[in-house]
């Protein structure tokens, strides 16, 4: 059973102090002895010693801690983010944010496509620089754009776990104390890019999957609940997933590790913590990535056609521009084909084609649209 359809509460300790990754052992981040947990001074230092989060006898601070998980702190999101007492280990951006297409695990390895910082196909070790982490003061916003949350993760009432604010928990989606998948603690599969051989939707993208499915919140919308079949070739055979094709028309060259049929992984288009825009003052709706140049300020781009446009030229290369100019997971585009609507002048939304409709499991929009990728 996964963590966020588990307690909130953690259940031991000891539990889960590494993941298990094809037979062999990897510790978990929090417990790295060089780049762990270091918010207790000692000496000699225990980075990454359980004391680094959990008192040793109970509640010798005074702080009126819950019992069950023995923590410094009430076991809230304050608990990762605060920077006026004890934690706040994460409350900064990381210095390579928004995480450049030059930071995916490379094609060669085990997980290739992945969005690490990495030198030469080994992870980047240090919080500093987990990439997709914009900080806790985006993350934590209250605010709104286009009618939305900038942050539905942390402010939608229909998380599973939520902590006594009613604020929706990092253990959503996280386990600190380590898990099978070999990066950022994640409760579920999330990998490269991968589904040319899966008839239905791509197991790599369960974490996902798991909220925006049939299965997923019961107070979620039906477009977020429905998303797991437009990536479902059982339903939607040709372009499920904004399906890779190896069409020359659309891209000049992919990695070894990109086959016919892989369908783009969520992180390519969203960012699960929030935004602030590209260009860091103008935050997207829809949790829209903001590494993407050009990304800043999209807040309906179904009926904003220059907002449909950006979205898509933020990939594809208008048929006026230069050849290679956009690479994309190690993908390097080609310009498209040359048509009034695909030129930089062109005015036409591009999702008036090729899909703005969200009805149905089987309906065209930019996750299962029409015509070849």
């Amino acid at each position: 059973m996964k963590m966020k359809h588990g307690s909130a509460l953690l259940a031991g300790v000891l539990i889960l102090l590494a993941g298990l990754v094809g037979g062999q052992t990897l510790p978990g981040p929090h417990m790295d002895s060089t780049h762990g947990v270091h918010r207790v001074l000692t000496s000699p230092p225990t980075i990454g010693d359980c004391i680094q989060c959990h008192e040793t006898h109970g509640d010798e601070d005074g702080l009126a801690i819950p019992e069950a998980p023995i923590l410094f702190r009430a076991n809230d999101n304050n608990f990762c983010f605060d920077t006026s007492g004890v934690g706040g280990c994460h409350n900064n951006t990381a210095l390579n944010y928004p995480l450049p297409d030059t930071d995916f695990m490379p094609d060669f390895g085990d997980y290739p496509g992945y969005p690490e910082a990495n030198s030469g196909g080994d992870k980047t070790r240090g919080v500093e620089y987990r990439g997709r982490w914009p900080g806790s003061f985006v993350f934590e916003t209250t605010a709104m754009t286009g009618g939305r949350y900038v942050s539905p993760h942390r402010n939608d009432i229909d998380m599973p776990l939520q902590d006594s604010q009613g604020t929706g928990q990092c253990l959503n989606c996280h386990s600190p104390h380590g898990t099978p998948n070999p990066f950022d603690q994640l409760t579920g599969d999330y990998r490269g890019m991968e589904g040319h051989a899966d008839f239905g939707a791509p197991t790599a993208y369960d974490l996902c999957f798991d909220c925006h499915g049939s299965s997923g919140p019961p107070g979620m919308n039906t477009n977020g609940r429905m998303i797991q079949d437009f990536y479902d070739e059982s339903l939607n055979p040709q372009t499920a997933g904004h399906q890779i094709r190896l069409n020359p028309d659309i891209a000049i060259s992919w990695p070894s590790w990109v086959q016919a049929g892989d369908k783009l992984p969520c992180y390519i288009c969203h960012n699960p913590h929030g935004s602030q825009g590209n260009n860091g003052a103008q935050p997207n709706a829809f949790l829209l990535n903001d590494a993407i140049p050009g990304w800043s300020g999209i807040t309906d781009p179904i009926n904003v056609s220059s907002q449909g446009r950006a979205v898509c030229f933020g990939c594809h290369i208008p048929s006026d521009g230069v050849p290679g100019s956009i690479t994309v997971m190690g993908i390097v585009m080609n310009t498209l084909p040359d048509k009034g609507p695909h030129r930089t002048v062109g005015a036409r939304n591009c999702m008036e084609v090729h899909g703005d409709m969200y009805g149905s499991s089987t309906s065209w929009n930019v996750h299962n649209p029409i015509g070849a990728n």
